[in-house]
């Protein structure tokens, strides 16, 4: 138990705190998934949506669109962590674990980023990357998770996914160029929009593998 019970952990869905030894005495599944959405929706999306607040002119209070992005990554991977069997995905992939946690999020972030990149985009990002790079992209959410997640994480830049504001949608691809484009702000309300889908689908047991993959991880954060 490396938590100690009087910690913090999240917030009731009727309001309120609740400590580590309290969540800890949880029996009902349901209860255990609310408090779960709870946690998440105080400690995740509450907190990185200061990064979007705007003032009374209309312009943002913090112009982070970085830091967003990084935090939107991480975001990512802990909603692959709810809804992944990590036992088996550490079974079955000594080396690219983490991609596999936040492939299938990506997928309902976003249909294309499961395709396989074009012939045009393969080419362009050879020229840019390397043949031994162009390997290792079987999906156009391979290039968010090597040329952006990582680079951000271990040097704080981005490699194969640009930032810009300039586009309408939360995602481009360009197969001319090789890279990706992605809209800070409009990926964070994305992912926001991908976690109430998978919260809904938990919470009502519409994928019961979803379900049961929660309830995993909620065992694993008060352990």
């Amino acid at each position: 138990m490396p938590v100690p019970d009087i910690t913090y952990f999240g917030e009731k869905p009727e309001g309120g705190g609740i400590q580590y030894g309290e969540v800890r005495q949880i029996i009902d599944e349901q209860r255990k998934l609310l408090i779960l959405k709870g946690r998440i929706d105080t400690l995740l999306i509450g907190q990185i949506d200061q990064l979007c607040l705007t003032n009374d002119d209309g312009n943002l209070k913090v112009y982070s669109p970085f830091p967003l992005t990084v935090l939107t990554l991480l975001s990512i991977e802990t909603l692959g962590h709810i809804i992944n069997d990590i036992d088996k995905i550490k079974e079955a992939n000594d080396y690219e674990q983490s991609k596999a946690i936040v492939t299938p999020v990506y997928q309902l972030m976003d249909t294309k980023l499961s395709y396989k990149p074009s012939k045009d985009f393969y080419k362009s990002f050879e020229k840019l990357h390397g043949k031994d790079d162009k390997k290792s992209i079987k999906k156009y959410s391979d290039v968010i998770h090597k040329y952006q997640r990582n680079t951000f994480n271990h040097g704080y830049q981005s490699r194969g996914v640009f930032l810009t504001e300039t586009i309408n949608q939360a995602i481009t691809i360009d197969n001319e160029s090789g890279c990706l484009y992605i809209n800070p702000y409009s990926f964070w309300e994305l992912y926001k929009t991908t976690q109430d889908y998978v919260f809904e689908q938990i919470l009502n047991s519409k994928r019961k593998e979803w379900r049961q993959n929660a309830l995993k991880y909620f065992q694993r954060l008060i352990s």
